[in-house]
């Protein structure tokens, strides 16, 4: 097991989970609950921390979470679902009519 990413944010650090989990990379995240300590221990210890669980899949999740934070933010307005040809606000990822996933 092998700590990946840690952050102040649990926001970030479950954000970083899930793309794990949709690459079917197994992790966790440790002190999930411990920012209710604040001031009983140091704040450092009790950031969240993104830990993949096998060793062997450690490279490709921080290649994974690199690629992640490196792009660039879509600038469209509305996205056409290349499943269905269904139009949607750029608000949404996951086409309502067929459950594709925005490209």
């Amino acid at each position: 097991m092998k700590k990946l990413y840690v952050s102040q944010s649990l926001i970030d650090v479950e954000s970083r989970k899930e793309l794990l989990d949709q690459a079917q990379i197994p992790s966790t995240i440790k002190n999930q609950r411990s920012a209710m300590l604040g001031g009983e221990v140091p704040f450092v210890e009790v950031f969240p921390e993104l830990w993949v669980l096998k060793d062997e899949d450690f490279n490709r999740a921080n290649r994974l979470l690199e690629d992640w934070e490196q792009a660039q933010p879509l600038e469209a307005t509305q996205w056409t679902c290349s499943g269905c040809g269904e139009l949607h606000q750029k608000e949404f990822t996951t086409c309502w009519k067929c459950g594709l996933e925005r490209r």
